[in-house]
């Protein structure tokens, strides 16, 4: 009876898993985070829950503690009640998808943390599988090559092709956690090399067809992190062959690198569009209207759209701040509220910065990104101490998921909506992993 109610949650957890980045499943994935949180809840073990408690204890008041600044913004913010609602619709599910992140580790009865956490990944792959099936096809009818990186762009089973390359630079994550160990004459996945070879080419041409280019922020990253521990591993003998590798590596971060240079034509009026874009005030229609006719160029040519709102809404979203440093309360279109205050009711279509720091920056205002941030960096802190042992594998994955998601917030609107709840989901699971490595070895009694 035991084995056959684990098997049940894993099979919720994997439909939970796959319909999560799908757009119009809100419904569907709020019953099953509620049902297994109900389900884990009766489950939980209370010395487990002790223990992951006491490992990461600094991270898990810094997380209340922020969770507490956004009830407290509610009693001065005039947005009060869009605050309210979206923190029941969109925090409180985060944190409740937390809770089963720790619940897979903590709960009593066997079940299997690597299952969980194998339906997590397949489901990641499948996600980057679609994107590469889609690319495929297009090359297959029409005989060549997309015209220049960004020419086609596939989303895969997800919103558009930004949210789904965060599912790839995610998958990415979790494989190069294992490829570090790899390097270091050590396993965790039991995959064989070529299979884990092939997994990294096919999210490599994920992510050519996905023709993102502040992806390139993760694969930088993700290229330093694997340089610096092997390096560093290998640092009494770092022979010629080992030189070579850490060689390797930086050519394929390089070529990456620059295949997006040279094809994705974005690039080429960036420079040209940093002044226009930073005169807000002359030009205050086309950013505040998506609507409104671009600036131009020197040359004629109207401004990249994506170059010139990113920098200008950059410009006002700091501005925006400055002006509320209390902010106006947890939302995710709290700079069109700023917007609204400052320039009345006709400011247009704009309502996110599309920069995820400045979002959350402009809700929750210079305390509440303090707490952010003091809740991240100890969260980050706490992985360092873990990097080797049996818990390496699940650190390594949790300092590159921080990493990743956390650079990229800098750039992309991704603290919001599944993403923060995945975000949040797999913080909880891989912390609560490394606190108890030893559930991660199959089913428990």
């Amino acid at each position: 009876m035991e084995n056959r109610s684990n098997w049940t949650v894993l099979a919720l957890f994997t439909v939970l898993f796959f319909i999560w980045p799908i757009a119009h499943t809100i419904a569907l994935r709020n019953v099953l985070l509620f049902v297994l949180a109900l389900w884990l809840g009766f489950r939980w073990d209370r010395a487990r829950g002790r223990q992951v408690f006491a490992d990461w204890r600094p991270a898990a008041w810094g997380l209340a503690l922020f969770t507490a600044w956004l009830f407290i913004e509610l009693f001065f913010t005039p947005f009060w009640r869009e605050a309210l609602g979206a923190i029941q619709g969109q925090w409180l599910s985060a944190l409740l998808a937390g809770f089963l992140g720790v619940a897979v580790v903590a709960s009593r009865g066997g079940l299997s943390v690597r299952a969980v956490f194998w339906a997590f990944l397949a489901t990641l792959v499948v996600q980057a599988l679609v994107v590469d099936v889609q690319g495929f096809l297009w090359i297959i009818h029409h005989g060549q090559l997309p015209s220049g990186l960004a020419g086609r762009r596939w989303k895969g089973l997800t919103a558009g092709p930004d949210k789904s390359n965060y599912l790839t630079n995610l998958t990415l994550d979790l494989l190069v956690a294992e490829l570090s160990l790899r390097l270091e004459g050590e396993r965790f996945l039991p995959v064989s090399r070529a299979t884990l070879a092939a997994a990294l080419v096919l999210l490599g041409l994920s992510w050519y067809f996905e023709a993102m280019r502040n992806g390139l922020i993760d694969l930088v990253l993700l290229a330093g992190f694997l340089v610096v521990r092997f390096a560093y591993r290998h640092r009494a003998q770092f022979t010629l062959r080992r030189r070579l590798v850490v060689a390797g590596i930086v050519l394929a971060a390089m070529i990456m690198v620059g295949l997006d240079l040279a094809f994705d034509h974005r690039w080429d009026s960036l420079y040209a569009t940093i002044p226009i874009a930073w005169n807000t005030a002359a030009h205050r229609q086309a950013w505040l209207d998506a609507g409104t006719p671009l600036p131009l160029l020197p040359d004629g040519h109207a401004v990249a759209q994506s170059n010139y709102l990113r920098i200008a809404w950059i410009k006002e979203g700091f501005k925006s701040l400055l002006d509320f440093p209390l902010g106006l309360g947890y939302s995710r279109s709290a700079f069109g509220k700023a917007l609204l205050l400052r320039f009345g009711p006709s400011t247009g279509m704009a309502t996110s910065t599309n920069d995820g720091l400045l979002n959350l920056a402009v809700a929750v205002g210079f305390p509440g990104l303090v707490l952010w941030y003091l809740w991240y960096g100890l969260l980050l802190r706490g992985t360092f101490a873990r990097l080797n042992g049996r818990s390496a594998f699940w650190a390594r994955a949790l300092l590159l998921v921080l990493l990743d998601v956390g650079s990229r917030m800098l750039v992309d609107a991704n603290m919001q909506d599944y993403m923060l709840e995945q975000f949040i989901f797999l913080c909880a699971f891989l912390a609560a992993a490394t606190a108890i490595p030893e559930a991660s070895d199959g089913a428990r009694s």
